[in-house]
This record gives structure tokens, C-alpha cells and sequence, in this order.
């Protein structure tokens, strides 16, 4: 019977979408650098042997908001051969929000969730080294994020709350 059929299907979890994995192994990976890892710091090291490159720290939020210092943050150089943009986000629908756009306008082979931020600005709205002391709220900005990227997601984090 089509209900049921309707029924069971709407409860059932989405899908996530395949994607094309990165490969770290034997390469070397430019990690996002704070206020260092800008585009031609970026170029410099790609020209020196650099595999895979990561832009700055942006803030979802204000990626959501159409700041355009933020979205800076995220331009590719076409000698980028693999490129990711890391983000940090609070809320599961704000990082859901954020990768829509970046799938949208980004030009990215990955998405890094920044979860070792200790700045008091990201960690006090939730963001960056405070999700390492919440589990289901990563779960929700991590599965909020895949559901809306083709590429993957990784996570950068500390060693340890105290480290």
C-alpha cells in the first residue's frame, strides 16, 4: 500500500551521497594556518611541493551571512591541485546552512570541521576546541553538513581539552 510505503520511507534516516575520497597518504598537507594560511602564502607552497592545501579558519555563521572577508577565506588558486576549507560552526543547522553554500559556490575537495579552536570568541558560542566536550552536538553539525556536501568532511581537533 503506497501510506505505508510513504510512511516508512519518510521516517527512514537520508542517505548521504558518495564521494570522492582524499587521499592524505605519502602527500603533504598545508593544515589551515590562522591568519598565515592566506591564498598566496598558499600559491608560495603549492610552487614548493605542497599536495593538498587548506584555507583559514571561517566562521560559518558569518559565511551565512554573505561577509565577504569571510568568504576570502575560501578562494581556490588553479594551482590548488587539492584544496579544503575549514569551517567552525556551533549548530548543526548553521553548519547545514554553510555547506549548502559552499556546495553552491564553493570550489572545495573537502570541508574540515575545526574542533581545536581554543580562542574564547569561537569557544564561547560553542565552536571550535568546546565541541570536544559535546558528542551529539558534533554529530548533529557533522551529519547537518554531510547531508548537503558531494565532498567529504574531515575533523581537526586537539589532543585534548587541556592540551
Amino acid at each position: 500500500d503506497a501510506t505505508e510505503a510513504g510512511a516508512s520511507t519518510a521516517s527512514a534516516p537520508p542517505v548521504l551521497k558518495e564521494r570522492k575520497l582524499v587521499d592524505f597518504s605519502n602527500k603533504i598537507y598545508v593544515a589551515p594556518l590562522t591568519t598565515v594560511g592566506n591564498l598566496p602564502f598558499r600559491r608560495v607552497l603549492t610552487r614548493l611541493g605542497a599536495d593538498i592545501t587548506c584555507g583559514e579558519m571561517a566562521l560559518a555563521q558569518c559565511l551565512v551571512d554573505g561577509q565577504s572577508s569571510e568568504w576570502a577565506l575560501l578562494r581556490r588558486h588553479k594551482e590548488e591541485k587539492c584544496f579544503g576549507v575549514q569551517i567552525s560552526a556551533a549548530h548543526g543547522d548553521q553548519m547545514g546552512r554553510c555547506c549548502e553554500l559552499i556546495e553552491q559556490y564553493g570550489d572545495v575537495d573537502f570541508v574540515d570541521l575545526n574542533m581545536g579552536c581554543p580562542i574564547d570568541l569561537v569557544c564561547s558560542k560553542g565552536g571550535g576546541a568546546a565541541l570536544m566536550r559535546r558528542r551529539a552536538k558534533v554529530q548533529d553539525i557533522v551529519s547537518n553538513g554531510l547531508r548537503r556536501l558531494s565532498c567529504p568532511m574531515t575533523i581537526k581537533m586537539r589532543t585534548g581539552w587541556d592540551e
